[in-house]
């Protein structure tokens, strides 16, 4: 086996932990899902992931403040029928989420009910034509 050979194999190997690492779910406890209300104050729809940053407000008591939820990528949201606008800054909505382990007030955003009752979910499976 030559050396470039043997040097492209390592690297190969050697970087697949990293990329299964970024697509852990390990921060989030999957095991305790939540919910909670607030108004949708900034939408970030960029690669890798769109992120929303929610307030909420007193009445959610210890959950009361900014909260920062993370959701698949662009691709993936416009596929399940999503668009740039379905969640804008002013929006009032409840957020289902898998919450962070350390504490933070944010998770991995799994469903968003609208005050009409529509539900904006997101497959991360393509759909069968």
């Amino acid at each position: 086996m030559s050396n470039a050979t043997l040097l492209a194999a390592c690297l190969v190997l050697g970087s697949a932990g990293v990329a299964v690492a970024h697509h852990s779910n390990a921060a989030y406890d999957s095991d305790h899902p939540q919910t909670v209300q607030g108004t949708v104050r900034q939408v970030n729809w960029t690669n890798p992931h769109i992120t929303f940053v929610v307030e909420t407000d007193a009445k959610e008591g210890p959950q009361a403040g900014s909260w920062v939820f993370e959701v698949s990528s662009p691709g993936v949201l416009t596929r399940s029928g999503w668009t740039k606008r379905s969640l804008s800054p002013g929006d009032h909505a409840t957020f289902n989420y898998l919450p962070l382990r350390d504490g933070r007030q944010g998770g991995f955003l799994r469903k968003v009910t609208l005050p009409d009752g529509k539900e904006l979910t997101y497959s991360l499976q393509p759909e069968e034509q």
